[in-house]
Protein backbone atom coordinates (compact mmCIF):
# COMPACT_ATOMS: atom_id res chain seq x y z
CA UNK A 1 0.00 0.00 0.00
CA UNK A 2 1.62 3.26 -1.11
CA UNK A 3 0.98 6.74 0.29
CA UNK A 4 -0.03 9.66 -1.90
CA UNK A 5 2.95 11.49 -3.42
CA UNK A 6 2.76 15.31 -3.49
CA UNK A 7 4.30 16.89 -6.58
CA UNK A 8 6.74 19.79 -6.04
CA UNK A 9 5.02 23.15 -5.66
CA UNK A 10 1.54 21.68 -5.30
CA UNK A 11 -0.78 21.53 -2.30
CA UNK A 12 -3.13 18.74 -1.32
CA UNK A 13 -6.32 20.04 0.24
CA UNK A 14 -7.21 18.81 3.69
CA UNK A 15 -10.42 17.34 2.24
CA UNK A 16 -8.61 15.30 -0.40
CA UNK A 17 -6.00 14.29 2.16
CA UNK A 18 -8.74 13.07 4.47
CA UNK A 19 -10.32 11.13 1.60
CA UNK A 20 -7.01 9.47 0.80
CA UNK A 21 -6.46 8.48 4.42
CA UNK A 22 -10.01 7.15 4.63
CA UNK A 23 -9.48 5.13 1.45
CA UNK A 24 -6.35 3.58 2.95
CA UNK A 25 -8.22 2.80 6.18
CA UNK A 26 -11.07 1.13 4.27
CA UNK A 27 -8.61 -0.93 2.25
CA UNK A 28 -6.77 -1.96 5.42
CA UNK A 29 -10.03 -2.98 7.10
CA UNK A 30 -11.01 -5.06 4.06
CA UNK A 31 -7.70 -6.92 4.25
CA UNK A 32 -7.66 -7.40 8.02
CA UNK A 33 -9.22 -10.69 9.11
CA UNK A 34 -12.35 -10.75 11.22
CA UNK A 35 -11.17 -13.87 13.04
CA UNK A 36 -7.69 -15.09 13.91
CA UNK A 37 -7.75 -18.84 14.46
CA UNK A 38 -4.78 -19.91 16.54
CA UNK A 39 -3.56 -23.47 16.61
CA UNK A 40 -0.70 -24.58 18.84
CA UNK A 41 1.09 -27.71 17.67
CA UNK A 42 3.73 -30.07 18.94
CA UNK A 43 4.52 -33.16 16.83
CA UNK A 44 0.98 -33.35 15.51
CA UNK A 45 1.77 -34.59 12.00
CA UNK A 46 -0.75 -37.45 12.17
CA UNK A 47 -3.83 -35.23 12.38
CA UNK A 48 -2.51 -31.77 11.51
CA UNK A 49 -3.46 -31.68 7.83
CA UNK A 50 -7.10 -32.54 8.53
CA UNK A 51 -7.24 -29.97 11.34
CA UNK A 52 -5.87 -27.21 9.11
CA UNK A 53 -8.18 -28.10 6.22
CA UNK A 54 -11.23 -28.05 8.48
CA UNK A 55 -10.28 -24.51 9.51
CA UNK A 56 -9.70 -23.33 5.96
CA UNK A 57 -13.16 -24.46 4.82
CA UNK A 58 -14.93 -22.12 7.27
CA UNK A 59 -17.86 -20.25 5.74
CA UNK A 60 -16.48 -17.02 7.21
CA UNK A 61 -14.14 -15.76 4.51
CA UNK A 62 -12.18 -13.22 6.56
CA UNK A 63 -10.05 -15.55 8.64
CA UNK A 64 -6.39 -16.13 9.24
CA UNK A 65 -4.92 -19.32 10.66
CA UNK A 66 -1.87 -18.88 12.86
CA UNK A 67 -0.13 -22.20 13.40
CA UNK A 68 2.26 -21.81 16.33
CA UNK A 69 4.62 -24.77 16.24
CA UNK A 70 6.35 -25.63 19.50
CA UNK A 71 9.63 -26.94 18.04
CA UNK A 72 8.15 -30.08 16.51
CA UNK A 73 10.59 -32.84 15.57
CA UNK A 74 8.24 -34.55 13.10
CA UNK A 75 6.93 -33.38 9.71
CA UNK A 76 4.43 -30.88 11.14
CA UNK A 77 6.16 -27.83 9.67
CA UNK A 78 6.52 -29.44 6.25
CA UNK A 79 2.79 -30.19 6.23
CA UNK A 80 1.90 -26.64 7.27
CA UNK A 81 4.24 -25.07 4.71
CA UNK A 82 2.81 -27.21 1.92
CA UNK A 83 -0.73 -26.14 2.81
CA UNK A 84 0.36 -22.51 3.06
CA UNK A 85 1.55 -22.61 -0.56
CA UNK A 86 -2.05 -22.96 -1.67
CA UNK A 87 -3.64 -20.57 0.81
CA UNK A 88 -2.15 -17.28 2.00
CA UNK A 89 -4.47 -17.26 5.03
CA UNK A 90 -2.06 -19.69 6.69
CA UNK A 91 0.64 -18.09 8.84
CA UNK A 92 3.31 -20.12 10.61
CA UNK A 93 5.26 -19.34 13.76
CA UNK A 94 8.08 -21.83 14.30
CA UNK A 95 9.77 -21.88 17.70
CA UNK A 96 13.40 -22.92 17.90
CA UNK A 97 13.02 -24.53 21.33
CA UNK A 98 10.12 -26.24 23.04
CA UNK A 99 8.35 -23.91 25.48
CA UNK A 100 4.95 -25.56 26.04
CA UNK A 101 1.39 -24.98 24.81
CA UNK A 102 0.88 -21.75 26.73
CA UNK A 103 3.93 -20.10 25.22
CA UNK A 104 2.98 -21.30 21.73
CA UNK A 105 -0.52 -19.85 22.04
CA UNK A 106 0.84 -16.58 23.43
CA UNK A 107 3.02 -16.12 20.35
CA UNK A 108 -0.07 -16.60 18.19
CA UNK A 109 -2.15 -14.23 20.33
CA UNK A 110 0.48 -11.52 19.97
CA UNK A 111 0.51 -11.99 16.19
CA UNK A 112 -3.28 -12.15 15.78
CA UNK A 113 -4.86 -9.32 13.76
CA UNK A 114 -8.54 -10.26 13.94
CA UNK A 115 -11.29 -8.71 16.03
CA UNK A 116 -11.95 -12.21 17.36
CA UNK A 117 -9.53 -14.96 18.35
CA UNK A 118 -10.55 -18.62 18.07
CA UNK A 119 -8.70 -21.42 19.87
CA UNK A 120 -8.51 -24.77 18.06
CA UNK A 121 -6.29 -27.78 18.78
CA UNK A 122 -4.15 -29.33 16.06
CA UNK A 123 -5.75 -32.78 16.28
CA UNK A 124 -9.40 -31.69 16.24
CA UNK A 125 -11.95 -30.77 13.56
CA UNK A 126 -14.56 -28.02 13.29
CA UNK A 127 -17.81 -27.77 11.36
CA UNK A 128 -17.48 -25.42 8.35
CA UNK A 129 -20.10 -23.03 9.75
CA UNK A 130 -18.76 -22.99 13.33
CA UNK A 131 -16.92 -19.68 13.26
CA UNK A 132 -19.69 -17.81 11.46
CA UNK A 133 -22.44 -19.16 13.70
CA UNK A 134 -20.63 -18.65 16.99
CA UNK A 135 -19.75 -15.04 16.20
CA UNK A 136 -23.34 -14.40 15.14
CA UNK A 137 -24.54 -15.87 18.46
CA UNK A 138 -21.99 -13.79 20.38
CA UNK A 139 -23.21 -10.58 18.75
CA UNK A 140 -26.83 -11.42 19.49
CA UNK A 141 -26.11 -12.42 23.10
CA UNK A 142 -23.82 -9.44 23.72
CA UNK A 143 -20.90 -11.47 25.08
CA UNK A 144 -17.12 -11.23 24.81
CA UNK A 145 -16.47 -14.98 24.79
CA UNK A 146 -18.52 -17.61 23.00
CA UNK A 147 -18.10 -21.39 23.05
CA UNK A 148 -20.04 -24.48 22.04
CA UNK A 149 -20.16 -28.05 23.28
CA UNK A 150 -17.47 -30.51 22.20
CA UNK A 151 -18.62 -33.69 20.43
CA UNK A 152 -16.11 -36.53 20.89
CA UNK A 153 -14.99 -38.90 18.17
CA UNK A 154 -12.44 -41.69 18.18
CA UNK A 155 -12.72 -43.14 21.69
CA UNK A 156 -16.04 -42.35 23.41
CA UNK A 157 -17.39 -41.32 20.01
CA UNK A 158 -20.63 -39.35 20.18
CA UNK A 159 -20.35 -38.17 23.78
CA UNK A 160 -20.30 -34.46 24.50
CA UNK A 161 -18.21 -32.56 27.02
CA UNK A 162 -21.18 -30.80 28.62
CA UNK A 163 -23.57 -33.73 28.44
CA UNK A 164 -24.09 -33.89 32.23
CA UNK A 165 -25.30 -30.27 32.25
CA UNK A 166 -28.12 -31.08 29.80
CA UNK A 167 -28.11 -27.57 28.38
CA UNK A 168 -31.22 -26.39 26.56
CA UNK A 169 -30.26 -22.71 26.32
CA UNK A 170 -27.03 -20.69 26.43
CA UNK A 171 -25.13 -21.04 29.70
CA UNK A 172 -23.57 -17.82 31.00
CA UNK A 173 -20.96 -19.03 33.49
CA UNK A 174 -19.54 -16.89 36.28
CA UNK A 175 -16.10 -17.56 37.78
CA UNK A 176 -17.84 -19.49 40.58
CA UNK A 177 -19.74 -21.58 38.01
CA UNK A 178 -16.46 -22.49 36.34
CA UNK A 179 -14.94 -23.70 39.60
CA UNK A 180 -18.05 -25.63 40.60
CA UNK A 181 -18.33 -27.36 37.22
CA UNK A 182 -14.88 -28.95 37.49
CA UNK A 183 -15.60 -30.16 41.03
CA UNK A 184 -19.08 -31.50 40.25
CA UNK A 185 -19.97 -35.19 40.22
CA UNK A 186 -19.29 -36.14 37.53
CA UNK A 187 -16.76 -33.36 36.92
CA UNK A 188 -17.21 -31.25 33.80
CA UNK A 189 -13.78 -30.16 32.49
CA UNK A 190 -14.85 -26.74 31.24
CA UNK A 191 -11.22 -25.82 30.61
CA UNK A 192 -11.46 -28.05 27.52
CA UNK A 193 -13.92 -25.63 25.90
CA UNK A 194 -12.53 -24.01 22.75
CA UNK A 195 -13.64 -20.37 22.96
CA UNK A 196 -13.84 -17.58 20.43
CA UNK A 197 -12.77 -14.41 22.25
CA UNK A 198 -13.22 -10.78 21.28
CA UNK A 199 -10.03 -8.75 21.30
CA UNK A 200 -11.54 -6.24 23.77
CA UNK A 201 -11.66 -8.97 26.43
CA UNK A 202 -8.05 -10.06 26.04
CA UNK A 203 -6.22 -6.90 27.09
CA UNK A 204 -2.85 -8.18 28.35
CA UNK A 205 -4.17 -11.51 29.64
CA UNK A 206 -2.16 -14.42 28.29
CA UNK A 207 -1.64 -18.11 29.00
CA UNK A 208 0.64 -19.12 31.83
CA UNK A 209 3.86 -20.58 30.48
CA UNK A 210 4.75 -22.58 33.59
CA UNK A 211 1.89 -25.04 33.05
CA UNK A 212 1.64 -27.85 30.52
CA UNK A 213 -1.78 -29.01 31.73
CA UNK A 214 -4.67 -26.85 32.92
CA UNK A 215 -3.36 -23.66 31.33
CA UNK A 216 -6.56 -23.38 29.27
CA UNK A 217 -8.81 -23.37 32.37
CA UNK A 218 -6.55 -20.83 34.09
CA UNK A 219 -6.64 -18.54 31.03
CA UNK A 220 -10.43 -18.63 30.65
CA UNK A 221 -10.95 -18.24 34.39
CA UNK A 222 -8.79 -15.11 34.53
CA UNK A 223 -10.71 -13.63 31.59
CA UNK A 224 -13.94 -14.14 33.55
CA UNK A 225 -12.37 -12.64 36.67
CA UNK A 226 -11.43 -9.58 34.60
CA UNK A 227 -15.09 -9.05 33.75
CA UNK A 228 -15.46 -10.77 30.38
CA UNK A 229 -18.98 -12.00 29.64
CA UNK A 230 -19.18 -15.55 28.33
CA UNK A 231 -21.88 -17.75 26.84
CA UNK A 232 -21.71 -21.48 26.12
CA UNK A 233 -24.21 -22.69 23.54
CA UNK A 234 -26.36 -25.80 23.73
CA UNK A 235 -25.00 -26.58 20.26
CA UNK A 236 -21.93 -28.49 19.15
CA UNK A 237 -19.80 -27.62 16.12
CA UNK A 238 -16.41 -28.69 17.53
CA UNK A 239 -15.30 -32.30 16.98
CA UNK A 240 -12.93 -33.30 19.76
CA UNK A 241 -10.64 -36.18 18.85
CA UNK A 242 -10.06 -38.80 21.54
CA UNK A 243 -7.05 -40.95 20.69
CA UNK A 244 -4.40 -42.87 22.62
CA UNK A 245 -2.16 -39.84 22.81
CA UNK A 246 -4.85 -37.85 24.59
CA UNK A 247 -6.57 -40.60 26.57
CA UNK A 248 -3.53 -42.20 28.17
CA UNK A 249 -2.00 -38.96 29.38
CA UNK A 250 -1.58 -39.00 33.12
CA UNK A 251 -0.63 -35.95 35.12
CA UNK A 252 3.03 -35.91 36.03
CA UNK A 253 4.37 -34.23 39.13
CA UNK A 254 5.45 -31.13 37.22
CA UNK A 255 1.99 -30.87 35.66
CA UNK A 256 0.25 -31.06 39.03
CA UNK A 257 2.72 -28.66 40.65
CA UNK A 258 1.95 -26.10 37.94
CA UNK A 259 -1.78 -26.44 38.62
CA UNK A 260 -1.23 -25.93 42.36
CA UNK A 261 0.85 -22.82 41.64
CA UNK A 262 -1.88 -21.37 39.45
CA UNK A 263 -4.47 -21.77 42.23
CA UNK A 264 -2.08 -20.28 44.79
CA UNK A 265 -1.75 -17.19 42.60
CA UNK A 266 -5.51 -16.96 42.13
CA UNK A 267 -6.06 -17.24 45.89
CA UNK A 268 -3.58 -14.43 46.46
CA UNK A 269 -5.19 -12.04 43.97
CA UNK A 270 -8.79 -13.24 43.49
CA UNK A 271 -11.94 -12.05 45.24
CA UNK A 272 -12.58 -13.24 48.78
CA UNK A 273 -15.98 -14.58 47.71
CA UNK A 274 -14.20 -17.34 45.77
CA UNK A 275 -11.74 -18.31 48.51
CA UNK A 276 -13.62 -21.46 49.59
CA UNK A 277 -14.03 -22.71 46.04
CA UNK A 278 -10.39 -21.99 45.23
CA UNK A 279 -9.29 -23.78 48.39
CA UNK A 280 -11.32 -26.82 47.32
CA UNK A 281 -9.71 -26.69 43.88
CA UNK A 282 -6.29 -26.52 45.50
CA UNK A 283 -7.07 -29.67 47.51
CA UNK A 284 -8.13 -31.38 44.29
CA UNK A 285 -4.82 -30.50 42.63
CA UNK A 286 -2.85 -31.58 45.70
CA UNK A 287 -4.56 -34.97 45.46
CA UNK A 288 -3.48 -35.17 41.82
CA UNK A 289 0.06 -34.27 42.85
CA UNK A 290 0.13 -37.00 45.50
CA UNK A 291 -1.18 -39.51 42.99
CA UNK A 292 1.55 -38.54 40.52
CA UNK A 293 4.10 -39.12 43.28
CA UNK A 294 2.53 -42.50 44.05
CA UNK A 295 2.79 -43.57 40.41
CA UNK A 296 6.45 -42.53 40.31
CA UNK A 297 7.20 -44.53 43.47
CA UNK A 298 5.45 -47.64 42.15
CA UNK A 299 7.20 -47.42 38.78
CA UNK A 300 10.56 -47.18 40.54
CA UNK A 301 9.57 -50.18 42.73
CA UNK A 302 9.79 -48.17 45.94
CA UNK A 303 6.91 -50.08 47.45
CA UNK A 304 7.64 -49.09 51.04
CA UNK A 305 7.57 -45.39 50.26
CA UNK A 306 4.39 -45.88 48.21
CA UNK A 307 2.68 -47.61 51.14
CA UNK A 308 3.69 -44.79 53.47
CA UNK A 309 2.28 -42.22 51.06
CA UNK A 310 -1.01 -44.12 50.81
CA UNK A 311 -1.18 -44.39 54.58
CA UNK A 312 -0.96 -40.60 54.82
CA UNK A 313 -3.45 -40.14 51.97
CA UNK A 314 -5.86 -43.11 51.93
CA UNK A 315 -7.95 -41.39 49.29
CA UNK A 316 -5.28 -42.38 46.73
CA UNK A 317 -6.61 -45.95 46.67
CA UNK A 318 -9.62 -45.06 44.52
CA UNK A 319 -7.74 -43.35 41.65
CA UNK A 320 -5.13 -46.14 41.78
CA UNK A 321 -7.81 -48.79 41.24
CA UNK A 322 -9.40 -46.69 38.49
CA UNK A 323 -6.04 -46.31 36.78
CA UNK A 324 -5.46 -50.06 36.95
CA UNK A 325 -8.86 -50.76 35.36
CA UNK A 326 -8.15 -48.26 32.56
CA UNK A 327 -4.77 -49.85 31.94
CA UNK A 328 -6.37 -53.29 31.59
CA UNK A 329 -9.08 -51.92 29.29
CA UNK A 330 -6.52 -50.28 27.00
CA UNK A 331 -4.77 -53.63 26.58
CA UNK A 332 -7.92 -55.41 25.45
CA UNK A 333 -8.17 -56.05 21.69
CA UNK A 334 -10.54 -53.80 19.80
CA UNK A 335 -13.64 -55.58 18.58
CA UNK A 336 -13.76 -55.79 14.76
CA UNK A 337 -17.19 -54.16 14.74
CA UNK A 338 -15.71 -51.04 16.35
CA UNK A 339 -13.45 -50.38 13.35
CA UNK A 340 -15.50 -51.81 10.49
CA UNK A 341 -16.00 -49.38 7.64
CA UNK A 342 -19.57 -48.23 7.06
CA UNK A 343 -21.37 -47.03 3.96
CA UNK A 344 -23.84 -44.46 5.25
CA UNK A 345 -26.90 -42.93 3.62
CA UNK A 346 -27.41 -39.54 5.28
CA UNK A 347 -30.79 -38.04 4.59
CA UNK A 348 -33.66 -36.15 6.19
CA UNK A 349 -36.09 -38.11 4.00
CA UNK A 350 -36.90 -41.81 3.76
CA UNK A 351 -34.50 -42.28 0.85
CA UNK A 352 -33.10 -45.78 0.47
CA UNK A 353 -30.08 -47.24 -1.25
CA UNK A 354 -28.92 -50.84 -1.31
CA UNK A 355 -25.73 -51.44 0.62
CA UNK A 356 -25.99 -48.24 2.66
CA UNK A 357 -26.90 -47.99 6.32
CA UNK A 358 -29.47 -45.20 6.70
CA UNK A 359 -28.79 -42.35 9.12
CA UNK A 360 -31.74 -40.01 9.65
CA UNK A 361 -30.91 -36.34 10.22
CA UNK A 362 -32.97 -33.21 10.95
CA UNK A 363 -34.33 -31.38 7.93
CA UNK A 364 -32.93 -27.94 8.74
CA UNK A 365 -29.44 -26.58 8.25
CA UNK A 366 -28.78 -24.92 11.61
CA UNK A 367 -29.10 -25.53 15.36
CA UNK A 368 -29.39 -29.31 15.19
CA UNK A 369 -30.16 -30.94 18.56
CA UNK A 370 -26.98 -32.19 20.21
CA UNK A 371 -28.46 -35.68 20.50
CA UNK A 372 -28.84 -35.81 16.70
CA UNK A 373 -25.33 -34.47 16.15
CA UNK A 374 -23.88 -36.98 18.62
CA UNK A 375 -25.65 -39.88 16.91
CA UNK A 376 -24.33 -38.83 13.50
CA UNK A 377 -20.78 -38.39 14.80
CA UNK A 378 -21.01 -41.79 16.53
CA UNK A 379 -21.94 -43.44 13.24
CA UNK A 380 -19.57 -41.57 10.94
CA UNK A 381 -16.71 -41.46 13.45
CA UNK A 382 -16.09 -45.19 13.65
CA UNK A 383 -13.88 -45.35 10.57
CA UNK A 384 -13.44 -43.64 7.19
CA UNK A 385 -16.64 -44.37 5.28
CA UNK A 386 -18.37 -44.13 1.93
CA UNK A 387 -21.11 -41.54 2.38
CA UNK A 388 -24.16 -40.58 0.36
CA UNK A 389 -25.79 -37.36 1.57
CA UNK A 390 -28.97 -35.72 0.30
CA UNK A 391 -29.59 -32.01 -0.23
CA UNK A 392 -28.78 -29.08 1.99
CA UNK A 393 -29.34 -31.06 5.17
CA UNK A 394 -26.85 -33.59 3.80
CA UNK A 395 -24.30 -30.83 3.21
CA UNK A 396 -24.82 -29.67 6.79
CA UNK A 397 -24.35 -33.27 7.96
CA UNK A 398 -21.01 -33.68 6.18
CA UNK A 399 -19.62 -30.98 8.46
CA UNK A 400 -20.17 -33.34 11.40
CA UNK A 401 -18.52 -36.35 9.75
CA UNK A 402 -14.90 -36.69 10.93
CA UNK A 403 -13.45 -37.86 7.65
CA UNK A 404 -14.54 -40.15 4.83
CA UNK A 405 -13.12 -42.03 1.87
CA UNK A 406 -15.65 -40.67 -0.60
CA UNK A 407 -18.89 -38.69 -0.32
CA UNK A 408 -21.62 -38.45 -2.93
CA UNK A 409 -23.73 -35.33 -2.41
CA UNK A 410 -27.15 -35.34 -4.06
CA UNK A 411 -28.28 -31.86 -5.13
CA UNK A 412 -31.57 -30.37 -3.92
CA UNK A 413 -34.34 -29.91 -6.48
CA UNK A 414 -33.45 -26.25 -7.05
CA UNK A 415 -29.74 -27.02 -7.38
CA UNK A 416 -26.77 -25.62 -5.50
CA UNK A 417 -26.12 -21.90 -5.14
CA UNK A 418 -22.71 -20.47 -5.96
CA UNK A 419 -21.89 -20.11 -2.26
CA UNK A 420 -22.91 -23.71 -1.62
CA UNK A 421 -20.74 -24.94 -4.48
CA UNK A 422 -17.79 -23.06 -3.03
CA UNK A 423 -18.48 -24.57 0.37
CA UNK A 424 -18.64 -28.07 -1.12
CA UNK A 425 -15.41 -27.53 -3.05
CA UNK A 426 -13.59 -26.50 0.13
CA UNK A 427 -14.53 -29.59 2.18
CA UNK A 428 -11.43 -31.43 3.43
CA UNK A 429 -12.16 -34.81 1.79
CA UNK A 430 -13.35 -35.97 -1.68
CA UNK A 431 -16.93 -35.05 -2.62
CA UNK A 432 -18.75 -35.83 -5.85
CA UNK A 433 -21.81 -33.68 -6.60
CA UNK A 434 -24.66 -35.64 -8.16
Amino acid sequence: MSDMVQAPGSRVSSASGHQARRAREIRFMSLRPLVSIIMANRNGERFLEDAIKSVLCQTTGRIELILSDDASTDDSLAIARRLRQGDDRVNIIAADARAGPGAARNLALDAARGDWVSIIDSDDLVHPARTERLIDRADRLGVDIIADDLVCFGANTGRTLLGPKKLTEPWRPTPADFLQAEMASPPIPVGYLKPIIHRRALNDIRYRTDMSVGEDFDFLFRLLLAGAKMAVLAEGYYLYRRHPGSISHRLGEEDAEGMVRSVDDLMATGPAALSDLLAARRRMHLSALNFARLVRLLKSRRVGAAIQLMARHPGLARPLLRSARESVRRRLPVSPQDTAKLDLLISASTAKADGYEPVAIPGGTDCWPLAEVSRLVEKAGRAPSILRAHGRAGLEALGYCPGWQQADLIAPEDGWTTCERQRIASLPWPVTMR
